[in-house]
């Protein structure tokens, strides 16, 4: 005869259960699912007339996390990021952003409020979260394959959304090379989510034979997606992890993945290149572009409007102004650095909010659990790609950046002793 609490608990620990952990896993796997096939499912549902579908997973994903920050006890440091969201929209607003551009950055950041509100749920079911990071993985490596051998209908594709054209795949090559994006809507994104997807997986990953067999897989596709940053970011992780176990190695890689993204956009203004290096068919003709073109001419607009301390505002900066046009700043839409786009849409607080990034890892590399060391590579790798792009309009990376936040605030010192049972990480060498 079964008893009330066995079958509670039964109920419970059953890995189906639709539970609020398993329901909020459940939402962060459609957001992976839709990011990973979203080039695809663009193409697809635009012919089916069903487009807006495609962003469901990121309105439950703001659905949950308002929820959650009316019902949960959040940290005071949480409603101060909420409060500055708050300002630097109606910031934007009195620099001349319409509602729809703030509607649209607020639309771009959900998975990163849903990963910070909600992230502590998501570390519940990690065995979900890992089959579908897997699944997902397997799938960017096909589409990679996929884009190579055939012409994918998807490809190029663009579709109208209301007044905005949308893109779902951009088709655009180096030279003569293709740059393949596989499912995804761009080959960046997609070499970002290769990335990520494999360093979470490594971590839960106990044959170390295994994990070195999965790091060239995902480095291979990557240099086929021909993204040169996100394959410099991933190797440069690589020998991070390998180093994790000694401290001050670690801190310093740290220290130089931080400021290195803070002072690549100074460095430009200093810096005396060529215009014909931005031109060349070399390996650094994006990067040399990015330093004498997009770095200096953001700042330049940033700092005529008067906004370097205070920025432009959150909505006038990145793809929402990409998609509702400024008429006199265009140069804002893309910044191609993390720090810069903080900077220009937050201003002096927005680099206050790039440097937590180091505390950040500190606290991700103290010993833990196995989402502790999954997270530590992949914001080390996400630091690293924002070198050179705007990492935070990357949904899936916004998302564990946030899961990383919540975790460290979840995880301060409590009086009470910590089990050390399972606190070795796989990572660690």
């Amino acid at each position: 005869m079964i008893t009330h609490t066995q079958a509670t608990r039964r109920r419970v620990s059953s890995p189906l259960a639709i539970d609020k952990p398993t329901l909020l896993t459940l939402i962060a796997a459609s957001l992976l699912i839709g990011e990973t096939f979203a080039g695809a499912l663009r193409y697809y549902l635009d012919m089916a007339g069903l487009s807006p579908l495609l962003y469901l997973p990121k309105l439950a994903c703001l659905a949950a996390a308002a929820w959650e920050a009316v019902h949960a006890r959040l940290r005071p440091g949480v409603w101060l990021a909420l409060l500055t969201m708050a300002l630097a929209s109606t910031l934007a607003l009195l620099h001349g952003a319409s509602p729809r551009n703030v509607g649209f950055s607020l639309f771009i950041y959900t998975p990163l409020l849903f990963g910070l509100l909600c992230g502590h749920y998501l570390e519940r079911r990690v065995r979900l979260l890992a089959g579908v990071i897997g699944f997902c993985l397997l799938a960017s490596l096909v589409g990679i394959a996929l884009d190579m051998y055939i012409r994918v209908p998807w490809k190029g594709y663009s579709y109208m959304l209301g007044e905005v054209e949308l893109t779902a795949n951009r088709s655009w090559g180096f030279g003569t090379v293709d740059r393949l994006a596989g499912f995804a809507r761009m080959s960046t994104i997609l070499a970002v989510m290769i990335a990520l997807y494999s360093l979470y997986l490594a971590a839960y990953i106990k044959s170390r034979l295994l994990r070195l067999m999965l790091y060239p897989v995902a480095f291979g596709a990557i240099v086929l997606s021909t993204n040169k940053s996100t394959a410099v970011a991933y190797l440069l992780t690589l020998m991070m992890l390998f180093l994790a176990a000694y401290r001050v190695p670690s801190a310093a890689a740290f220290l130089v993945a931080v400021l290195g993204g803070l002072a690549l956009p100074v460095a430009s203004l200093l810096l005396n290149i060529p215009q014909s290096e931005a031109y060349s068919e070399s390996l650094f003709a994006s990067f040399n572009d990015r330093l004498i073109h997009s770095w200096p001419n953001f700042i330049e607009v940033v700092l005529h409007e008067g906004w370097g301390w205070s920025g432009a505002g959150f909505g006038a900066v990145g793809s929402s102004a990409a998609a509702f046009p400024l008429s006199w700043l265009e140069l804002l839409a893309i910044a191609d650095n993390t720090a810069l786009y903080l900077w220009g849409m937050l201003g002096v607080v927005g680099v206050l909010f790039y440097l937590l990034l180091f505390p950040l890892l500190l606290c991700l590399h103290r010993r833990g659990p196995r989402i502790r060391d999954a997270l530590l590579g992949m914001v080390f790798c996400s630091c690293l790609i924002g070198w050179a792009t705007d990492v935070l309009e990357v949904a899936v990376s916004s998302l564990f950046i946030g899961m990383a936040i919540a975790h460290v605030l979840a995880s301060q010192p409590q009086p009470v002793a910590r089990p050390q049972a399972s606190m070795t990480p796989l990572m660690r060498h």
